[in-house]
């Protein structure tokens, strides 16, 4: 088939269908569309289309998720385990994302998306975040003690943002709500509350009005045993103060 010939399909002129294939020419999805259709591509053109404006970094199933935090007015994070990542700084989120078979280029593609979703805690707009954290995940060298150190600070720092609030688990609580592991809540206008909940090779959003129960209710139960802001912040900061002295 021409150029000539596809350009009537789409309908493009020759040098428009030209700039296409060179790259000099954007296209939309539905021109893309009637040219797999011309060319009986069997949908292959869409799908590397998708891929194409699918954002880098981001594992597929963690891309619905990206784009309902930056819908939701508030977000509700509580996470055993590691810093969340809306909090994590460069040397911690490549820390963090180092654990597992990954290639160097991967890693950085992933430690910039991660990074790049905290430009939502930027501007007027910012949502509401309110963090959960165990004292351990405090406390855990993750990429060395110089590596958490920074991450604490700028934990602390990140204390005193009007739209942040950090409340941390004391170690020695016995009683625990929330032992199905890390769990997020989003408050999305025209859609209510969402739930996430994550593995390590996969993740799951839930508007379901049971799912989103019980998560609201382990983040009461969550929020009554951790410590206040202040504490918190002054916990973070002792932890902070103490790997500085150690090294």
């Amino acid at each position: 088939m021409t150029q000539e010939e596809l350009g009537g399909c789409i309908p493009l002129s020759q040098s428009q269908v030209s700039a296409i294939e060179v790259g000099t020419k954007g296209t939309t999805k539905e021109q893309i569309k009637r040219i797999d259709d011309a060319l009986t591509a069997g949908g292959a053109l869409v799908r590397r289309w998708d891929d194409l404006q699918r954002p880098s970094g981001y594992a597929e199933w963690f891309i619905d998720v990206v784009s309902i935090e930056q819908e939701a007015t508030e977000i509700r994070e509580y996470q055993p385990l590691v810093i969340p990542g809306l909090l994590q700084t460069n040397d911690y989120a490549r820390a963090s994302l180092r654990q597992g078979a990954i290639s160097e280029a991967a890693l950085e593609e992933a430690t910039r998306a991660r990074l790049d979703r905290q430009e939502i805690l930027d501007g007027a707009m910012a949502p509401a975040l309110m963090v959960v954290l165990e004292e351990h995940v405090l406390r855990r060298p993750l990429g060395g003690r110089s590596v958490l150190h920074d991450q604490l600070a700028h934990l602390v720092r990140m204390a005193g943002h009007p739209k942040v609030t950090i409340l941390a688990v004391p170690a020695e609580t016995e009683v625990h709500p929330a032992q199905e592991g890390a769990f997020m809540l989003f408050d999305v206008p025209g859609r209510g509350v969402v739930s996430y909940t994550e593995t390590r090779v996969s993740g799951t959003p839930s508007d379901l009005a049971e799912h989103v129960a019980s998560h609201e209710r382990a983040w009461r139960e969550l929020s009554a045993i951790a410590l206040p802001p202040v504490a918190s912040r002054q916990l973070i900061a002792e932890i902070m103060e103490g790997l500085q002295h150690a090294d």
